[in-house]
């Protein structure tokens, strides 16, 4: 199939740039649905809807303050389903959100602008939050709409993107688009977006954010590479919980990684959650801590 359309774009970005590059914009902004495996259907099962307006999808779990779980593109909230218990058992509400054309809400295209709004929906319907927890794109959205006015206690980023004119770069090689379509593509996702894409790099909104940050990333990451933790890690001077050996979605299953986080969540005083501690299959420890691949490698394809 990528290859067909790697095919497809060279030859309609030497014809018509233009065209091209509104096609690739369009592509860009449709993700995928995937089918939801045995343990998320599962789990949605024991939890219970929360009516969110906009045709937006969300299960909750327990009582008390929110912790909302954020997927990534072509994600689904319930895919961060192993933080549910620790903190349900720590007396927070948990709040699985499928975003924007994901999941079981509605639509067929999303831009990061158009999640972000989302995520402000769903914190107007559900109340103050007390954490987001956000993998991928997820946690990129949820920085923007923490840097437009989206509070939350603390926010945790698995696997985050720091920039997303990297992420068009890498787009348009995938894709095989030819440079001078390129152009194109960008402005017709401004014109969606309503702002230059130079704004949606982290490092032009760094400073509007003041909740406390864990940013959790692997070194074995092959979707969202490792420099965009240690950039983020830079960029709001936030520990940095690194990980080996779990790539870009298996991080999200580790128990090591689940632990890590909800101490960060209960902590009294998250700024101090940045001390070493042995991951109990060893590890080196970077600016935080080092934790080691302790799950199941078929998580890694869901």
């Amino acid at each position: 199939m990528l290859g067909t359309i790697r095919v497809i774009f060279a030859f309609l970005g030497s014809i018509s740039p233009a065209l091209a590059g509104r096609l690739a914009a369009r592509l860009f902004c449709r993700p995928r649905h995937h089918r939801r495996p045995d343990r998320e259907r599962a789990l949605i099962a024991r939890g219970t809807p929360v009516p969110l307006p906009n045709g937006l999808s969300a299960t909750g779990w327990g009582a008390g303050p929110v912790v909302l779980l954020v997927h990534g593109w072509e994600g689904r909230g319930a895919q961060l389903g192993a933080f549910v218990d620790p903190l349900v058992a720590a007396g927070y509400r948990v709040i699985a959100f499928d975003g924007p054309a994901h999941g079981d809400s509605t639509g067929t295209t999303v831009t990061g602008p158009e999640f972000a709004r989302a995520l402000e929906t769903a914190r107007d319907a559900i109340g103050p939050l007390a954490a987001v927890i956000a993998h991928s794109f997820g946690a990129f959205v949820s920085l923007l709409a923490a840097s437009r006015g989206l509070q939350a206690d603390r926010i945790v980023v698995i696997g985050a993107p720091s920039s997303v004119p990297e992420v068009l770069r890498e787009f348009q090689e995938l894709i095989a688009l030819p440079a001078r379509a390129m152009p194109h593509m960008v402005r017709a996702l401004e014109q969606r977006g309503g702002a230059p894409i130079e704004s949606f790099d982290v490092a032009t909104f760094v400073g509007r954010i003041d909740a406390p940050l864990l940013i959790v990333h692997d070194t074995d990451d092959a979707e969202v590479p490792y420099v965009n933790g240690t950039r983020l890690s830079e960029l709001f001077g936030a520990p940095l919980l690194t990980t080996s050996g779990l790539g870009h979605r298996r991080i999200l299953f580790a128990p090591d990684v689940v632990a890590a986080v909800t101490e960060f969540v209960t902590a009294a005083d998250p700024q101090n959650s940045d001390r070493r501690c042995e991951a109990p299959q060893g590890g080196a420890i970077t600016t935080g801590r080092s934790l080691a691949s302790q799950s199941n490698p078929a998580l890694e394809r869901s």
